[in-house]
């Protein structure tokens, strides 16, 4: 979705639709110079068949800093629209891409006042012109944030990019799920299909159809400041970023039959590496098989120390590539030399030599896939970068739009 000039005309605009029945009617006929009679009065002046109503009301003061505009025309065809602020100072924006509501670049101040203007004009060109002034709330003090996990702006990813957030310590209402989801705006360059898919109430993820084509452009905001989100909490930010996808594609897939992982570049295997598992016993009673399922590079850090509670211990790795929420890395295991390609050992993590971490390492971007099979356990989905797990009907149902 991109916002650009705060009004819109005839030429390329979509009408936002609606029941005017349910809208605020707010309708101003233009005039024009009347004429005189022989007997000295003047002629009624024509008015304008066409009829505008405009949501938010004109005198409404409910609106949020989310508020969206929309508006109806009977009896002519929409000319043009603009917002302004108190100031007069045009607010920029953009239709929805759905069609149906005029959406602000940025949330609303607010208790800022704002006036929206249409304009249409009936069959014989006479201009109708509706305002609206409205008043958004004061500022809410039940402000949601979220767990941001999008790409950083302008970084360059792997073709497995997945965008994910999560509600901090709040869960949405399934009646509320498609206005949320009405407000995360996702375009690329060139264009492919995608999907929003609630994991649970908190959590979101979004992927498309295949993977990421090569130097694909993405834009993604998160409109959520302002947003009504029920139980009187409100979202507390709009977050934005711009990432491209990288011009090679990379994928790892690690098999446990063969205790071997491939590294892929552009559909070619580039590296054969020996690894070793989780273990196929459990260790100290916990289930420590390494997840089946296909995850994404969800970090990369030269060195590491990692701390488990659950197998009360503590160890400095090289070259550890996170794979899992819960802790499943791809990292160098000097100590597991013997195992590779052989056997499984581990806690849950994917043992390379030193050599080849550090080759993995040097290969991969945050966002390309890894594939693991034949483990016997799959990955939970939210633990990570879960969404190609799914098959793409069953992702998509994940959505609440229709």
């Amino acid at each position: 979705m991109s916002f650009g000039r705060s009004s819109l005309t005839r030429r390329g605009a979509l009408v936002a639709a609606g029941s005017a029945a349910a809208l605020g009617l707010a309708a101003a006929c233009s005039k024009e110079n009347g004429t005189i009679s022989e007997d000295g009065g003047s002629s009624e002046e024509p008015q304008s068949a066409a009829k505008v109503a405009i949501t938010p009301a004109d005198g409404s003061a409910d609106a949020t800093a989310a508020t969206e505009i929309a508006w109806t025309v009977e009896g002519g065809e929409f000319q043009e629209f603009a917002l302004t602020d108190a100031a007069g100072t045009a607010v920029e924006g953009a239709m929805h891409p759905d069609g149906t509501t005029w959406v602000p670049a940025s949330p609303l101040e607010w208790e800022g006042v704002y006036t929206a203007t249409v304009k249409a004009a009936d069959d014989a060109g006479l201009v109708a012109e509706a305002t609206s002034t409205f008043t958004v709330i004061a500022s809410p003090g039940d402000r949601v944030g979220i767990e941001n996990y999008l790409p950083g702006q302008d970084s360059t990813v792997g073709q497995g990019a997945i965008l994910a957030f999560r509600f901090t310590d709040y869960e949405v209402a399934e009646d509320l799920r498609a206005s949320v989801e009405r407000r995360l705006f996702v375009t690329s360059e060139p264009e492919q299909e995608g999907s929003w898919h609630w994991i649970t109430g908190r959590a979101l993820e979004y992927r498309p159809k295949e993977y990421w084509q090569p130097n694909t452009q993405v834009s993604v905001r998160l409109g959520l400041g302002g947003l009504a989100l029920g139980d009187g909490k409100y979202g507390e930010f709009d977050q934005e970023t711009s990432f491209a996808t990288d011009a090679e594609a990379r994928l790892l897939e690690a098999d446990n039959d063969t205790k071997e992982m491939r590294a892929y570049l552009d559909g070619s295997i580039v590296q054969t590496i020996p690894i070793s598992l989780g273990s196929d016993t459990p260790i100290d009673g916990n289930d420590a098989r390494s997840f089946s399922g296909t995850m994404t590079i969800m970090s990369r850090e030269e060195s590491s120390t990692f701390v488990s509670d659950l197998y009360d211990y503590e160890t400095d790795v090289k070259w550890a590539m996170r794979l899992t929420f819960s802790g499943q890395f791809i990292h160098g295991a000097p100590w597991a030399a013997a195992r590779l390609g052989v056997s499984n050992g581990s806690h849950g993590c994917l043992n390379v030599s030193d050599e080849m971490g550090e080759w993995l390492y040097n290969f991969v971007r945050w966002g390309d896939p890894v594939v693991v099979k034949n483990t016997g356990i799959e990955v939970p989905q939210g633990d990570g970068f879960t969404g190609w797990s799914l098959d793409w009907e069953t992702f998509k149902a994940g959505s609440y739009l229709e």
